[in-house]
């Protein structure tokens, strides 16, 4: 064989060997994952309905993946500081990073130096939490229809609560606005315990928060739970309609949150953590225990999470963009 022929088939063998070593890479990188502890961050402050939620999922996730999982709050700015920790993150799997649907809301009230959809790998959606439209117990309302009419008959006498600007409280209310087309001021407070007080007390006309907190309210008789905001009715509050089924047909926002790594990531170990998430979401005494606290598990597909979110993000900003909402200070 002459030099330039076998020049050649050794660049053949050569690059055959290459495309062999590289398609058996994902495959060797699933298996091998993970080495060593992985770092979980949460944006938010321990406590927070996020982290409660995952702490109820790292222990058996810890037990299926045979490696530690360490939680790593970094509160501050509305979660965009965790974000930007996990954006400029290896992406090797080592790093990951759970979020609730600020992360989707944020684009359009900050100026941020990331793209969610872009700068990070979806993983799963975890759970969501239904909200509850409460009222005041001496407002003269007892269902949607009667609350939709009393504000239209009485165009900015109506007040709503919420815990801050741009919190899904605010969101939701702005939505219905909105969807009813009501004039209803918005009062913001700093945290949501503060907001159903002062709607228990009758500061406030109404407020949309967490069934969590919001459900022994009315229980107690302290609120009046005329809707929930999700598009089904929770297992938990059955005989409190939808706001989409009392005369609003599609309105639809609940408290989500989710799970992602930094974009790149391989897709093997993607797949791989989202196997075992389900896999931890779906246990038997997990499930009953994220359940009690009001979460409704989900565990979908990388892909199908990563379709909701920009869904979530194109929804928000639609309704930020009408409301003219500006980010505090």
């Amino acid at each position: 064989m002459s030099a330039a022929p076998a020049r050649r088939a050794a660049i053949a063998a050569a690059t055959l060997g290459c495309a062999l070593v590289m398609h058996g890479l994902p495959a060797a990188a699933q298996q091998s994952y993970p080495a060593r502890p992985i770092r979980l961050i949460i944006p938010m402050a321990a406590g927070g309905a996020t982290d409660i939620l995952i702490r109820m999922l790292t222990p058996k996730m810890t037990e299926l993946l045979g490696q530690q999982i360490v939680v790593d709050n970094r509160p501050g700015a509305n979660g965009v500081i965790g974000d930007e920790m996990v954006v400029r993150a290896t992406p090797d799997g080592y790093t990951l990073h759970a979020n609730a649907l600020a992360i989707a809301i944020n684009p359009s009230l900050y100026k941020l130096n990331y793209d969610i959809t872009r700068d990070l790998a979806p993983v799963t959606e975890l759970a969501a939490i239904d909200l509850v439209l409460g009222v005041y117990p001496g407002l003269p309302v007892k269902s949607v229809a009667e609350l939709i009419a009393l504000a239209k008959a009485q165009p900015g006498k109506l007040n709503y609560g919420s815990f801050g600007i741009g919190s899904i409280s605010h969101i939701a209310g702005e939505m219905f606005k909105q969807a009813a087309d009501v004039q209803i001021v918005h009062i913001a407070y700093k945290t949501s315990p503060q907001a159903v007080q002062e709607t228990i007390a009758g500061q406030n006309h109404m407020m949309m928060g967490g069934i969590s907190y919001m459900l022994p309210q009315v229980r107690a008789g302290r609120l009046r739970g005329i809707a929930l905001c999700s598009l089904k009715r929770s297992p938990l509050a059955p005989e409190i309609p939808t706001v989409s089924e009392s005369g609003l047909p599609g309105f639809d926002v609940n408290a989500w949150f989710g799970m992602w790594a930094p974009a790149k990531t391989p897709r093997a170990i993607v797949a791989r953590v989202n196997e075992v998430v389900v896999k931890a979401m779906n246990d038997p005494a997990v499930r009953a225990h994220v359940e009690s606290q009001g979460y409704q598990p989900v565990g979908s597909s990388p892909e199908a999470f990563g379709k909701f979110v920009r869904g979530e993000v194109a929804k928000f900003a639609r309704v930020i963009k009408t409301a003219g909402i500006k980010p505090e200070g």
